[in-house]
């Protein structure tokens, strides 16, 4: 059941017959109802006679299912309106409630929240791989305007991201800082450490982000935005979703031949980018813990101290006569452990380790 409410604003009486007569007129034959039933389908809410000697009534229909498509029962009720709207008397009709509208309008919200979210995570990462805190002054760099107060104590303690408290428009505004003018200069060169004329070309490089792919990514999806936006607003706004807002917004999203939606491209962002760092993220995250591993030992040798580390324990209890087993049974323990991503490890990255445990085994020695 699909239910419509409408304000009507009019000058002569109106009634359930006149109306049903018309929905009869526009589904009646094709769907074998009869006037009475479709009388059934409308109740005044309200009527009102104003001081201007018009009047204002409020009119639920509610149209059952048929056996048609969504499109087509949204033609139906506009076609209903617009005839409505020809009745002699009739100043204005407006839509107060529609729940195809709220149907659709969930449909594609449910869409763009995801999409929001990982639009956010790409831009946070982004943001913070060049070293920048999501902030106001941050924001000021690149001219957005914020949608309301930034609270960092109230973010921090909720664990939110900054950028929910921007415009949608201004996602894609992080490619250029904007032109400095020239008191933020002099106050630039009144910082302590801004003592040479490099110094301060460095501060103002400093200022966008860092990397061009980067930046390249956040431009690839900046004229994508705007059909998002426009279906965003309608929903927000609960105004009528056109089928050109439809097209475009599913266009922007979604691939369409060579052009890539902005769900493609945020997928070729993360897959590009894990391509590239995955084997420095690697080989960091195992020279930390193997130099953790020798640090615990270094620091308990003398203790009876028990570690979540069979490695440690082993060393700890002088299990280990050699270093090759040693060796082995670390790296297979950061193979198992600390390979979150499952990297595949390479010869190189194996020899590259095993100078370092080597390295840190005779210094103990």
């Amino acid at each position: 059941m699909q239910t419509i409410k409408i304000q009507i604003h009019h000058k002569e009486p109106l009634t359930v017959k006149k109306l049903a007569t018309i929905l009869y007129d526009e589904i009646g034959e094709e769907y074998d109802l009869m006037i009475e039933d479709i009388e059934d389908y409308f109740t005044f809410l309200s009527c009102t006679f104003l001081p201007n000697g018009t009047f204002i009534s409020v009119v639920e229909f509610n149209l059952p299912e048929l056996e048609t498509r969504e499109a087509s029962v949204k033609g139906i009720v506009f076609s209903f309106l617009q005839s409505v709207a020809l009745i002699d008397g009739i100043i204005n009709i407006t839509k107060m409630n529609d729940s195809i509208l709220q149907e659709m309008a969930l449909k594609y919200y449910e869409q763009i929240i995801e999409l929001e979210m990982d639009m956010r995570d790409v831009l946070t990462y982004i943001i913070t791989y060049s070293s920048k805190t999501i902030n106001e002054e941050f924001f000021k760099t690149f001219g957005i305007i914020k949608s309301e107060r930034l609270d960092n104590a109230n973010i921090k303690e909720n664990f939110e991201n900054g950028l929910f408290y921007i415009y949608f428009n201004h996602y894609a505004s992080f490619t250029k800082p904007q032109k400095l003018k020239a008191e933020k200069i002099a106050e630039f060169l009144q910082e302590p450490h801004i003592s040479s004329f490099e110094k301060l070309k460095t501060k103002l490089q400093d200022r966008g982000l860092n990397e061009d792919r980067h930046i390249d990514f956040i431009a690839s999806i900046k004229d994508k935005l705007n059909p998002v936006e426009k279906m965003r607003n309608a929903i927000m706004h609960i105004r009528n979703i056109s089928d050109n807002t439809i097209r475009n917004f599913e266009m922007a999203i979604e691939d369409n031949g060579v052009n890539k939606g902005i769900k493609t491209l945020i997928e070729d962002f993360w897959n590009n980018e894990n391509e590239i760092l995955k084997q420095q993220t690697f080989m960091k995250l195992a020279e930390i813990e193997i130099r953790n591993i020798f640090t615990e030992i270094n620091e308990n040798k003398d203790s009876d101290y028990c570690s979540q580390s069979d490695i440690v324990n082993a060393m700890l209890d002088e299990e280990y006569q050699d270093l090759e087993t040693f060796q082995n049974d670390i790296l297979e323990y950061i193979d198992d452990e600390i390979n979150i991503l499952n990297y595949a490890i390479t010869d190189e990255n194996y020899q590259e380790l095993s100078l370092t445990i080597q390295a840190l085994w005779s210094e103990d020695e």
